[in-house]
């Protein structure tokens, strides 16, 4: 496995609670990809790259779609074998995944592109894994403007401010569902937007802190341990401000979309 490549075998024990959906958004997510996949091949047959503890993989099969599920983390992948025992299971890196040519009717990629060093090159593995008129499922929680992007913007700044440098990309998921779209267009497919599920969730800012203290999201691994502490000293005021206090819970509004490219 490249050690390029984000394991989150370090956070598989608190994946569902940091990044799981609620268990009637996670249903309404499931029956409404199927019924989309469906409208690509009536028994489609998918593959998840990436798909972590299974908070797609596993709505999407419970709706009677045959779904295949890849991930570099074993913990993460140990986790989804608890939820599904119809959901094909492998240990793959997103750009040499195991599969014959032409073995799938939707390649689906969830959060993950932003994690690869590659992104085109993942996008152009599972292209090579489609069926004719197959179809690229890219997307996940939008980050709409709010309290969350303010908050991480905050921490940013202060790691930054801290080494004196900046740390690179902080928030990568735009430019990750650009190439896909760029790849996707180079190679003629129809793209669409769509919205799966829309809900109102609830932030406190203790907990983002407490998070980050864990360092329990991907953006956070940047940071040097050494400099964590201060991090999380500093960031506390300026957080608390933001939210109205840190026990606050802020409501803001989620989505569930997702970019199809229909070859």
């Amino acid at each position: 496995m490249s050690s390029e490549f984000k394991s989150f075998d370090r956070v598989a024990h608190v994946y569902d609670e940091t990044r799981g959906l609620p268990p009637e958004v996670e249903r309404e997510v499931g029956a409404n990809l199927a019924a989309l996949v469906r409208t690509i091949a009536p028994a489609a047959r998918v593959l998840e790259v990436g798909a972590g503890t299974g908070r797609v993989a596993v709505p999407l099969a419970a709706e009677g779609v045959r779904v295949a599920a890849a991930d570099i983390s074993p913990k993460m992948l140990s986790l989804l074998r608890t939820k599904s025992d119809v959901v094909d299971v492998l240990l793959a890196e997103a750009t040499h995944l195991p599969f014959r040519a032409r073995s799938f009717d939707v390649v689906l990629f969830v959060h993950i592109l932003h994690l690869v060093p590659d992104a085109a090159a993942a996008v152009r593995a599972a292209l090579a894994l489609l069926r004719p008129g197959g179809a690229i499922i890219q997307g996940g929680d939008d980050r709409a403007p709010g309290l969350r992007v303010q908050a991480d913007y905050i921490i940013q700044r202060i790691v930054g401010e801290i080494l004196g440098r900046e740390i690179g990309t902080w928030d990568a998921h735009g430019e990750a569902q650009e190439t896909c779209e760029r790849v996707l267009a180079e190679r003629g497919a129809a793209l669409e937007r769509v919205t799966l599920a829309r809900w109102t969730g609830t932030q406190r800012a203790d907990r983002m802190l407490e998070r980050l203290a864990r360092k329990d999201y991907s953006n956070s691994w940047k940071i040097p341990d050494e400099i964590l502490g201060e991090v999380v000293a500093r960031a506390r005021p300026e957080l608390e401000a933001l939210y109205g206090g840190l026990e606050r819970e802020a409501p803001y509004e989620r989505s569930f979309s997702v970019t199809v490219g229909r070859l």
